[in-house]
């Protein structure tokens, strides 16, 4: 219930933010785009974590021909992980970043992100099951290429101790 109240006030927060963000048609662009995402844990979070995949809402104004700034919205479930004692777990997370793109040259970019991470674990086991969740501060860096609307991106979670992995996102922006 706490998390669906923070997700309500973040969305809230960003709509002003996305309706002053027009600019003046045919100088500044604005677009709103949805991907897939695989991601693959490295390091310790590969020992309570597989392989996980989800998606992710993102809105994007240009302020010139090479800055973008972003706001992104996502979902991802990670493949359950046996633990030992006939124990296993399965992480979710719910993600709210806000950040930038800079382009290279030709549809080349990098980009910087900051924001949260609502993490949920579900244990299973002969016995009990149990569910945690958490909350983090991660900054994805990234870089991708983006042409005619197509954009496929790949990124790393850095910051958190116990989440860190690198997703592939492929998706299609629509143009304003």
């Amino acid at each position: 219930m706490k998390r669906s109240r923070v997700a309500l006030a973040l969305f809230l927060m960003s709509i002003p933010l996305i309706t002053l963000s027009q600019g003046e048609p045919g100088r500044k662009k604005m677009s709103l785009g949805a991907n897939l995402e695989l991601s693959v844990p490295v390091g310790n979070f590969t020992n309570v974590a597989g392989t996980g995949y989800g998606g992710n809402l993102r809105c994007q104004f240009a302020s010139d021909s090479r800055t973008v700034f972003t706001g992104t919205v996502g979902y991802l479930v990670w493949g359950k992980k046996d633990l030992t004692a006939n124990t296993s777990v399965q992480p979710k997370a719910f993600n709210f970043f806000l950040g930038g793109k800079y382009y290279f040259k030709d549809g080349f970019y990098g980009s910087l992100e900051g924001g949260i991470y609502f993490v949920t674990f579900a244990y299973e086991g002969n016995v009990l099951g149990a569910k945690g969740d958490a909350g983090w501060f991660m900054l994805p860096i990234g870089i991708g290429y983006q042409k005619s609307g197509f954009e496929l991106g790949v990124r790393y979670m850095l910051l958190a101790v116990d989440i860190k992995s690198f997703s592939f996102t492929l998706g299609y922006n629509f143009i304003f």
